[in-house]
């Protein structure tokens, strides 16, 4: 037989076997990051909804859950009508390109992303039980609003759950578009050391493209 022929047939189980193991190794890699991934978004969100001494309870007194359009800035109208289940208003310049939504479970940029999640967040049917800002402080370049939220969501027709969130909103100064919101469950600050930051970006990257498919 040809020798060359022999060393070919030789070589290629060896070949084989090396592609076996690359592709099992890539596996593993894939695997671990995919269960990385949900641990530490699993952490997050349970950190998120974890008793917080910052908590504060719903106002007993008659609360305040709509908004004057003289009385509240821009931003403020225009947050509370998003959480409100009217989904981001088609206000020209209500928000910047590049706003950013930040909670413990995702982060997601830019308008489009914004605009999808809390299209997203209608099926849910929000409510706003009550609301009040409990801050508001100037930068050189931007208006921040601390506003404590209470809401009730619905997971299908028998679940319905409350919330209260602490709402950061930061608007820029010269035309009162919204920049960033970022919101705490329960008042608990956001974990930013590595790799929650990372993990909730790869969630709102996926809630992103899955919402759109799924949620018609």
């Amino acid at each position: 037989s040809d020798p060359a022929t022999t060393v070919q047939r030789l070589s290629s189980p060896k070949k084989c076997f090396g592609y076996v193991t690359i592709i099992r190794a890539l596996r593993l890699i894939v695997a671990g990051a995919a269960g990385a991934q949900i641990a530490f978004a699993t952490i997050g969100i349970a950190r998120g909804f974890a008793k917080s001494e910052n908590k504060r309870e719903k106002p007993q007194s008659i609360a305040r859950t709509t908004v004057n359009e003289k009385e509240f800035h821009p931003a403020v109208r225009t947050v509370l009508e998003m959480y409100g289940g009217k989904g981001v208003p088609i206000r020209q310049s209500c928000m910047r390109k590049d706003v950013v939504f930040e909670d413990p479970a995702a982060k997601v940029v830019g308008e489009p992303e914004v605009r999808e999640a809390f299209r997203a967040l209608c099926v849910m049917k929000p409510k706003t039980l009550a609301f009040e800002i409990v801050e508001e402080r100037e930068t050189s370049d931007s208006t921040i609003f601390e506003i404590d939220l209470w809401q009730r969501y619905n997971l299908g027709s028998y679940l319905p759950f409350e919330v209260y969130s602490r709402l950061s909103v930061e608007a820029s100064r010269s035309d009162s578009a919204i920049c960033r919101i970022e919101e705490r469950w329960q008042n608990g600050s956001l974990l930013h050391v590595p790799p929650f930051g990372v993990v909730r970006r790869i969630n709102g990257i996926a809630s992103y493209n899955l919402t759109s498919i799924i949620i018609a």
